[in-house]
C-alpha cells in the first residue's frame, strides 16, 4: 500500500514561527484566501543566532519566474529574448570593458566624444566652431551679416541721424536730415530772422500787455490789471463790463443804437428812478447836478437842477439845492399845468377861447364891445383919465 507524506501547512500567507517547526522541518503557507498567490515553502534551520525560518520556494516564486520577460516591464524578472537581448529602463551598474550598441540617457561622467564634431551657425550671425570632442572647451567669434555698408558717425549741430531698423532690430540704413537752425518771426508786416541758440524775447507794452515766464518753462501773455489802450479799440462781439462804475472820458460819445436801455435790473419792481444827470459847478467850490428822471414813486418825469449831492439809484428831491429845471422847447399837443413866464404867441387862439370873468387878457375890440352895449356897466377903477388935447 502506497504511503502519503504530508508536510506542515497553514491556510494563511504568513511564515511559521520557529516554535512551529523543528530544524530541517518543512512548512507551506498556502494563502488559501488569495488562491495561493502568496504561497511560500519554508524550512527551519539554525545559524549563529539560533533557529531561523527561511523561504525556499512556493507558488509565489514560481509565478515570478513564469512571468519573466525580455520587455521593459516593472517588477518582472528579465529574460533574454531569442536574440539574447532584453529591454530595460535605468540600469545602475559599474561597467568594465566595451559597450557595443546605442546607449541613451545621461552618463555621470564622460571624458570625450568618440568622434569630433563642429557647430555651424548661418543667417544674420555666421559661426563655425573648431572640431571638438568634449575633452576641452571650444571658443570662437561669430560674424554679423552686413546689412548696412554705410558706416561712420552721423548727426551734427545742423543735421539729425535718420535710422532704418528692420523687424529683427538690425540697422539696415542710416542717413541724415538737415534741421533748420533759424526761424523767421513776423508781425504780418515786418520780419526778423532768429538764429538757433539765440534768445527770443517777448516784450509787453506799458499799461497794456504783460508777459511773464515761470520756472516750469511757461510763458504767460495777458492784459495788465488796469490796461490802457492808446489807439482805437474795436470790439466785434458783445462788450460785458462788470463793476460798480463805468467812466467814459471822451469829448464826444457817438452811439448808433436808436434807443438807450436803462435800469434793466428793475424788471421785478419799480424801485429806482430812471434817467440821467450831469455835473457842473457855477461857483468853483460846489458840485451841482442837473438831469431828467422818472420818479419811481409817482411815475412822473422831472427836470431838475442845482442838486448838491450826486444821485444814486434815486434822486433826492429834498436834497440840498434841488430845484425844478427850466425847459426851453417848442411843444406840440396839449399841455397840462401852469405856465409861467412870457408866452411868445397865442395866434392860434381868439378871445372867444377866453372864459368871461376868469381871465386878465382883453383886446381893444372886446373892451369896445363891452362899453357900447345897452346895459349898465360897472367899472372897478380908482382913476379914469380922459387924457389931454
Amino acid at each position: 500500500m502506497a504511503s502519503t507524506i504530508q508536510i506542515k501547512r497553514g491556510s494563511a500567507a504568513t511564515a511559521p514561527a520557529t516554535s512551529d517547526l523543528a530544524v530541517g522541518e518543512l512548512a507551506y503557507a498556502m494563502d488559501t484566501s488569495n488562491d495561493g498567490a502568496g504561497s511560500k515553502l519554508y524550512i527551519e534551520s539554525t545559524n549563529s543566532g539560533g533557529a531561523a525560518i527561511h523561504a525556499i520556494g512556493g507558488k509565489y516564486y514560481t509565478d515570478i519566474v513564469d512571468g519573466a520577460a525580455s520587455a521593459n516591464t516593472a517588477s518582472k524578472l528579465v529574460v533574454r529574448d531569442s536574440s539574447g537581448n532584453f529591454s530595460a529602463g535605468t540600469i545602475t551598474a559599474g561597467i568594465t570593458g566595451d559597450v557595443t550598441g546605442d546607449v541613451t540617457g545621461n552618463a555621470d561622467t564622460a571624458t570625450a566624444l568618440a568622434t569630433g564634431r563642429t557647430i555651424a551657425i548661418t543667417g544674420d550671425l555666421a559661426y563655425t566652431s573648431a572640431s571638438f570632442t568634449g575633452a576641452a572647451n571650444v571658443t570662437g567669434a561669430g560674424t554679423l551679416a552686413t546689412v548696412n555698408s554705410n558706416v561712420g558717425n552721423f548727426g551734427s549741430t545742423t543735421a539729425i541721424p535718420v535710422v532704418t531698423v528692420n523687424a529683427k532690430g538690425l540697422v539696415t540704413a542710416v542717413s541724415t536730415a538737415a534741421i533748420t537752425t533759424s526761424f523767421t518771426l513776423s508781425d504780418g508786416s515786418n520780419t526778423q530772422s532768429v538764429a538757433g541758440g539765440d534768445t527770443l524775447t517777448v516784450s509787453g507794452t506799458a499799461n497794456e500787455i504783460d508777459v511773464t515766464v515761470s520756472a516750469t518753462d511757461t510763458m504767460t501773455v495777458g492784459l495788465v490789471t488796469n490796461p490802457t489802450v492808446a489807439g482805437n479799440l474795436t470790439v466785434s462781439g458783445n462788450l460785458l463790463i462788470s463793476g460798480s462804475t463805468t467812466t467814459v472820458d471822451t469829448t464826444n460819445l457817438a452811439v448808433s443804437d436808436p434807443l438807450f436801455s436803462l435800469a434793466t435790473g428793475n424788471n421785478s419792481s419799480d424801485a429806482v428812478d430812471i434817467g440821467f444827470y450831469g455835473l457842473y459847478d457855477t461857483s468853483g467850490s460846489q458840485d451841482l447836478y442837473s438831469g431828467l428822471f422818472r420818479d419811481a414813486t409817482d411815475g412822473k418825469w422831472n427836470l431838475f437842477k442845482d442838486l448838491q449831492a450826486a444821485p444814486s439809484t434815486t434822486v433826492n428831491k429834498s436834497g440840498a439845492g434841488y430845484a425844478v429845471g427850466v425847459l426851453v422847447a417848442a411843444f406840440e399837443g396839449a399841455l397840462t399845468g401852469n405856465v409861467t413866464g412870457t408866452v411868445s404867441s397865442i395866434s392860434n387862439h381868439t378871445t372867444a377861447n377866453l372864459t368871461e370873468n376868469t381871465n386878465l387878457y382883453y383886446t381893444d375890440t372886446r373892451v369896445g364891445t363891452f362899453l357900447n352895449s345897452n346895459t349898465a356897466k360897472t367899472i372897478n377903477a380908482a382913476t379914469i383919465d380922459g387924457g389931454t388935447y
